[in-house]
């Protein structure tokens, strides 16, 4: 019977966060509605009902109620959910340049991965 291989290769097409997401309060919007929670739940924890929590997420023109720092604590501390904290890391932190020199190095690296497994492969089939 083969052995498993050390390493598996792995490849992510999902874009980044910021791609997905055009603000934090989209993505918010987003991850309340996947939180294990149900967001009345969600809402009450954080001390509004769930229509403020939906109008502080997806204000329409003029509207005055915002997601506001607090509240973005409130929700992290009442849900665990840290993503958000994910979200501005990649938007913010992480120049073109310096995202554009880790993938080369990334890819750099599975080039030489990718050839020592053919290698390995080719001298086990001879």
């Amino acid at each position: 019977m083969p052995s498993a291989p050390d390493r598996q290769l792995t490849l992510n097409f999902e874009p980044a966060l910021p791609e997905k997401y055009r603000t934090l309060r989209d993505f918010l919007a987003y991850r309340v509605q996947v939180q294990a929670k149900p967001a009345k739940t969600i809402a009450g924890d954080m001390d509004m009902s769930p229509s403020m929590l939906s109008r502080k997420l997806t204000p329409s023109d003029g509207d005055t109620q915002r997601f506001n720092c607090d509240d973005l604590e409130n929700y992290i501390q009442t849900t665990g959910d840290t993503t958000a904290i994910e979200y501005l890391a990649a938007k913010y932190m992480c120049s073109d340049e310096s995202r554009k020199a880790r993938v080369l190095a990334r890819v750099e690296s599975l080039t030489t991965e990718l050839a020592n497994a053919l290698a390995s492969i080719k001298a086990v089939a001879v």
